[in-house]
């Protein structure tokens, strides 16, 4: 049995009460692909404890959840660094939101406007992940130091590279980096 786009809608917009009015705790999200079950672990912005409140209430009236690798062993998906230019402090979040997930990156601490990149739907990053062949979810962000970033890049007429960008991963499979250059964002394909 294949499952058409429209269906997954469907699946993840019935799926969505469960997680609307719950902030409190970790929230498992099931479902089928086809024939194959899968598990999501989500966690609410309140699990960050490290992010600016400002930031924090802004994911929580957005009603995010930060989706959670199937690798994960701590709290992922919000990462710091130094964005927009060498010396910023920004932050960016992984925001699950019916079904599909936006980066959310804001600027040196603020909740005002921030930039939102690479929105893709939580089942399109499914990966068996066990014994039983459960799908888990497998997109993960991490900063990507200039140095790491010039490394990888498989066009090396971007550079040079002097502040951070972000690396979004899907895990085991591939990645690219998200990387803010001229007032705009450059997505650039690891030569991995």
């Amino acid at each position: 049995m294949t499952t058409t786009p429209k269906v997954l809608v469907w699946m993840v917009l019935l799926a969505a009460p469960l997680f609307a009015g719950a902030q409190e705790g970790e929230h498992v999200l099931h479902g089928h692909i086809g024939d194959q079950s899968y598990a999501f672990r989500m966690l609410p912005p309140t699990s960050f404890t490290e992010l600016p409140a400002a930031i924090r209430s802004d994911l929580e009236r957005r009603h995010c959840l930060i989706p959670q690798s199937y690798e994960a062993r701590t709290p992922e998906n919000v990462i710091r660094g130094a964005f927009r230019e060498k010396g910023t402090s920004d932050w960016a979040a992984l925001c699950s939101q019916n079904g599909t997930s936006t980066l959310l990156i804001y600027w040196s601490g603020s909740a005002s406007k921030p930039a939102e990149l690479a929105a893709q739907l939580d089942t399109d990053t499914a990966d068996p992940h066990n014994e039983t062949n459960m799908l888990g979810y497998a997109r993960g962000i991490d900063p990507a130091s200039p140095s790491s970033i010039a490394e990888v890049i498989a066009n090396k007429t971007y550079g040079p590279f002097d502040h951070d960008g972000i690396r979004d991963a899907h895990i085991e499979k591939s990645s690219v980096i998200h990387y803010f250059k001229n007032g705009t964002w450059m997505t650039l394909a690891g030569s991995e």
